[in-house]
């Protein structure tokens, strides 16, 4: 009675306050591309005097060195320490693990009731084949069954087998479906329970009230294994030439720890670039040095045993080659590690987006989807054709990204009106820069392109040159109810030797728009229900005693 009397004054005593498990919940989680910021809170009534709080099983990817604690208290609190160390476990509550629990006896039990109406079936089948050969193996006194006799046991028991042998197929596939399904509910019991097993953190809080009152903390940390990538869904509308654009982010977790009804932020901030662009080193080059020469074959003696290497090399004398290579290299100059920054959130680079409604993500690496933000933006309809390769005409958008928001690259789903067209990726594009949204053939505006002729002729007085002339024949029709703009791209042969000269003849250079490696560019407006064709000639001059390739 006195030692226990004892033990409560003394912990009654200000600044002896015992460590103590302090409960804290998940309410903000900020995500980058490669890790994730959670930031914990924590609130408790305490005594005045020196006190430690406890906050366990924290994620095992926990960055020590990303801690950072904030305290407010009515008591005139003093945050003395932190202190950060690993923790094991065998197992914890988990509600994953209850639910997978729960499923699987419920499973279990399905199956048990399984296993008895497969063995009611098999009693079943077994009376009825004792029932057969009971009525075809007569006992020696017992009088012969009549063929009607026979027939009816025989309809009978056989209406009654085919039934039995039914149910048991039947309780046979139950249980097969049955056993899948508890192989992969076990499969993912073991993974959440060897993820359970492995080590955690635990981080330990001292603290110094001047007089009792509450304290309110907020702990945050990084964890890594959370990520988050952009999305896109870009839907046409042609009738108001506007593409609807919605920006969304795909977050995948696998730090630990879930995380429900949290407050969330997607961060375009890359921490792991550190704060400033990295230190270029000296490029030296020199003369390089000439190689030994060869020794000759003659001189090149065999290797000797291993023992008798060992041997000499405890006769010779250390020279001072020898003791130059016994002795310890120089250790390298240490340098201070750059320290990781995050961007300014407001930088023309990075933004935030804080996500209105609050989320829940299970650390299991699933995928979740949600919405950043949606913009319609003004676009102008172009359609584009390379007949050369493909006779198709694409539709695209062109529109200029008039928000204040960065669009990083992704991929990106098209739709036109409420009709999936395509799946391709959108390049970054930042705010004022333009974008350029590929919606997929539309069979609205055709086109053709024809060789009509091509021929081969000799050139020069003594015909002594040659020459080979191409003629294509290109016919573009606008068959919707709207005008229409319409750029379609063809091709020069380029030629690698002033010997071989290109010529085009048609159409002229007024009428098209020249590119790079010969590429011909022609940019029309086509008026409703209306055809238009160009012909594209040129030819290829070069000498008669020279084999000319690619014509």
């Amino acid at each position: 009675m006195r030692r226990t009397l004892l033990a409560l004054a003394i912990a009654t005593l200000p600044g002896l306050g015992a460590a103590a498990g302090l409960a804290s919940s998940i309410g903000a989680v900020t995500v980058y591309q490669d890790r994730a910021v959670v930031t914990r809170a924590a609130s408790s009534q305490l005594p005045a005097g020196e006190h430690e709080l406890v906050l366990e099983k924290l994620p095992a990817s926990l960055q020590e060195n990303s801690l950072q604690v904030s305290a407010k208290s009515t008591g005139q609190a003093t945050l003395l320490d932190v202190k950060v160390r690993d923790a094991y476990q065998a197992d914890a509550a988990n509600e994953r693990v209850r639910k997978l629990d729960e499923q699987i006896r419920k499973l279990e039990t399905q199956q048990a009731a399984l296993d008895d109406e497969a063995a009611v079936l098999d009693n079943q089948r077994e009376l009825v084949l004792m029932m057969q050969r009971g009525a075809t193996e007569p006992a020696k006194d017992g009088a012969r069954l009549t063929l009607d006799e026979l027939k009816a046991i025989q309809t009978l028991s056989a209406d009654s087998l085919a039934r039995t042998l039914a149910g048991l197929r039947r309780v046979a596939e139950q249980k097969d479906a049955l056993d899948r399904e508890l192989a992969a509910l076990r499969s993912q019991l073991a993974q959440e329970r060897g993820e359970l097993g492995r080590r955690s953190k635990t981080v330990t809080l001292r603290v110094n009230l001047a007089q009792a009152g509450k304290l309110d903390l907020a702990v945050s940390y990084a964890v890594a294994g959370a990520r988050w990538t952009p999305s896109y869904d870009a839907r046409l509308r042609p009738a108001d030439r506007n593409v609807d654009l919605g920006y969304f982010g795909v977050i995948r977790q696998n730090t630990g720890e879930d995380w429900n009804n949290v407050k969330l932020t997607l961060s375009t901030a890359r921490p792991s670039l550190g704060g400033g662009a990295p230190t270029l080193q000296p490029w030296i080059i020199d003369v390089a040095a000439p190689p030994p020469p060869p020794r000759p074959a003659a001189l090149i003696a065999p290797a000797p045993p291993m023992a008798a290497m060992e041997m000499q090399a405890k006769r010779a004398p250390r020279g001072k080659a020898m003791e130059d290579a016994a002795a310890p290299m120089p250790e390298p100059d240490m340098e201070a590690m750059d320290v990781s920054a995050a961007q300014v959130q407001n930088a023309p680079t990075s933004a935030s987006f804080q996500i209105k409604s609050p989320a829940t993500l299970p650390s299991d690496n699933s995928t979740q989807r949600v919405a950043i933000a949606s913009s319609t933006l003004p676009a102008t309809l172009q359609y584009q054709s390379t007949p050369a390769l493909r006779e198709a005409v694409f539709l695209t958008a062109q529109a200029s990204n008039t928000t204040d928001i960065p669009f990083l690259a992704g991929p990106l789903n098209t739709f036109l009106d409420d009709a999936f067209v395509a799946s391709s990726a959108m390049k970054a594009v930042m705010p004022g820069e333009k974008l350029e949204l590929a919606l997929g053939a539309d069979d609205g505006i055709s086109i053709k392109r024809q060789l009509v002729n091509r021929y081969t002729e000799s050139t020069g007085f003594s015909g002594s040159g040659k020459r080979v002339t191409y003629e294509y024949k290109i016919t573009v029709k606008n068959n919707k109810a709207t005008k229409e703009q319409v750029s379609f791209k063809d091709r020069l042969p380029i030629s690698r030797n002033e010997k071989i000269v290109v010529k085009l003849l048609s159409p002229a250079d007024r009428d098209i728009k020249r590119e790079d490696d010969g590429k011909l560019v022609w940019d029309w407006e086509l008026e409703p229900g209306k055809s238009r064709d160009t012909v594209l000639k040129f030819s290829v001059d070069y000498p008669g005693d020279i084999d000319v390739s690619g014509i």
